[in-house]
């Protein structure tokens, strides 16, 4: 009996189908398995994605959570070098110094305190007597001859941050020209936002780090500038920022009040314990 070629073709079709189907399955798992950023909110993604291109690897599920600040940022003086998002060529330097007496200590009685030495000519004075960790409570810029006060303090690293909880304070800032300090040149208030990401395997030229990523968020207006952006970091347990996608903080919304694009990936340490990781 000779077979119908309507029945070849019925047959033809439903194995073509299936086999469209099966690779059409298999191309969306791997896509899936390959997504270096699964379960991130897509909003995230994208800024990432803009300005610190290629660096995240993917989840790491076994990083501790954000407790105490000054386990995942250890105040040891160091000079750190880091390369530009896009480009990292281009560098730009940070430099942790140990300082004689902490803001608010008396010149009497000094307690030891630090301070980061940052590009632009802006010394940002810390302190840890703070329940939000490692705080900023003042600033000095030397190219635009400004002190700024910040009140309460503006965390650095921000202790006790649970995954996907944010946590708010709202600051009063103050900027007073040098030489008049007397009088409040400009002032306003800014509503600070932490969002503790999850931990993420990164990759940046200093080499691969297991890390926390914050989300810092800034809404407000200090005199003329406004003060509005947000700030992705990549934190190290016991090393510190090893990238971040917005250099910029209260005090440089302040200063330049400019949309700097510009994130920082760790190059280079002198000096501290961050050892390079292969």
């Amino acid at each position: 009996m000779i077979s119908k070629p309507r029945r070849h073709f019925q047959l033809f079709s439903m194995t073509a189908a299936l086999t469209v189907s099966c690779l059409c399955a298999q191309t969306i798992s791997e896509a899936s398995e390959d997504d270096p950023f699964e379960g991130m909110p897509q909003d995230d993604v994208r800024h990432i994605q803009k300005r610190l291109p290629g660096i995240v690897i993917g989840p790491a599920k076994n990083v501790p959570p954000l407790e105490d600040a000054r386990d995942w940022w250890p105040l040891k003086e160091a000079t750190l070098t880091y390369g530009h998002g896009n480009d990292h060529s281009k560098s730009e330097t940070v430099v942790v110094k140990k300082i004689t007496r902490a803001p608010g200590s008396t010149l009497k009685d000094p307690i030891d305190g630090w301070a980061l030495e940052l590009p632009g000519g802006t010394t940002r004075y810390l302190t840890t007597n703070d329940p939000y960790g490692i705080v900023s409570p003042s600033a000095l810029n030397k190219t635009y001859s400004v002190v700024i006060e910040l009140d309460p303090a503006e965390p650095i690293v921000h202790s006790g941050s649970k995954t996907g909880m944010p946590a708010k304070r709202k600051t009063k800032v103050d900027v007073y020209n040098v030489g008049n300090l007397k009088s409040t040149a400009y002032s306003g208030t800014v509503d600070c936002t932490w969002t503790d990401l999850g931990g993420w395997r990164v990759k940046v030229p200093m080499g691969e780090y297991d890390t926390r990523l914050v989300k810092v968020e800034y809404d407000g207006s200090v005199g003329p500038a406004s003060v509005k952006g947000r700030n992705y970091v990549f934190l190290a347990k016991g090393k510190g920022a090893i990238a971040y996608s917005d250099g910029r903080d209260i005090s440089a919304f302040i200063i330049f009040n400019l949309d700097d694009e510009t994130g920082g990936v760790l190059k280079s340490v002198d000096g501290g314990d961050l050892e390079k990781k292969k």
